[in-house]
């Protein structure tokens, strides 16, 4: 049954279940892993988490609980961790299931923290507006529908720049030295490489979040939401967010 729900390849998220209290301001460890197989005896093989490129080796007898990135949406359950072993460079564990999968309410992309440089800039109600005139002619000569291009062109080239610090098929969260308002939208273009080649994502989003950085109080860290994204681009990006993935758990077995 759960082989119908979750595959092999799918991202994982761990958090040890502990039998201490838990204060609200207690942010809990989060480890990254993957499923590598499964086993008999309601059993799953996983790959052992990795930070900062180096291997955390879980203890035989913990509990966590697990959500299960899948193509259908997230899933939780929680496990034991029962075994662990390197198998052909490759150093994994043995969960055994202790509860049933239910489906998780939570975010839906797997966030990869990676450094890309950006330029983004912000879309405007002028924007909006010259390029409404455009799309439905509302001009009286050729010469009014010059300037409205020449008017939009200079608005779309007001670029800032900034640094994003981690990505996800839903949006990206960046520092830069401004402080934005909620709700703004903005228009990104995003540096992706993908076989070799390089790809400019322009892609708008909406501001979730803006504060100041801790010791920093000239620089801003900006969460955003990607809005009005088309499938393949954000398929695009959940491809390089697992490339990058795999690339990371290659070396580390080097």
């Amino acid at each position: 049954m759960k082989e119908q729900v979750i595959h092999i390849g799918d991202k994982v998220e761990m958090y040890k279940i502990t039998v201490q209290s838990e204060t609200e301001n207690q942010v809990r460890k989060q480890y990254i892993s993957q499923i590598l197989d499964y086993m008999e005896g309601d059993r799953i093989k996983l790959a052992m988490p990795m930070e900062a490129g180096r291997m955390i080796p879980l203890t035989v007898g913990d509990f966590y609980e697990v959500c299960f990135y899948t193509d259908t949406g997230l899933f939780q359950s929680s496990i034991e961790v029962v075994d662990r072993y390197k198998e052909e460079n490759v150093h994994v564990m043995i969960g055994e299931f202790n509860s049933d999968l239910e489906k998780c309410q939570r975010r839906q992309y797997y966030r990869l923290e990676h450094i890309i440089d950006i330029n983004y800039r912000y879309y405007t109600r002028e924007e909006e507006i010259l390029e409404r005139r455009l799309m439905v002619n509302d001009f009286a000569n050729e010469e009014a529908r010059m300037s409205c291009k020449k008017i939009l062109n200079e608005v779309k080239n007001k670029w800032l720049m900034a640094t994003i610090t981690d990505i996800s098929g839903g949006g990206v969260r960046f520092n830069s030295s401004t402080l934005h308002k909620t709700s703004t939208l903005l228009y990104l273009r995003i540096p992706i490489l993908q076989d070799g080649v390089e790809r400019i994502f322009e892609l708008k989003g909406e501001v979730v979040n803006s504060a100041v950085l801790a010791k920093k109080t000239d620089y801003y860290e900006t969460r955003v939401k990607f809005v009005d994204i088309d499938r393949d681009e954000r398929e695009q990006i959940v491809r390089f967010i697992f490339a990058q993935e795999r690339k990371m758990l290659r070396r580390s077995t080097i």
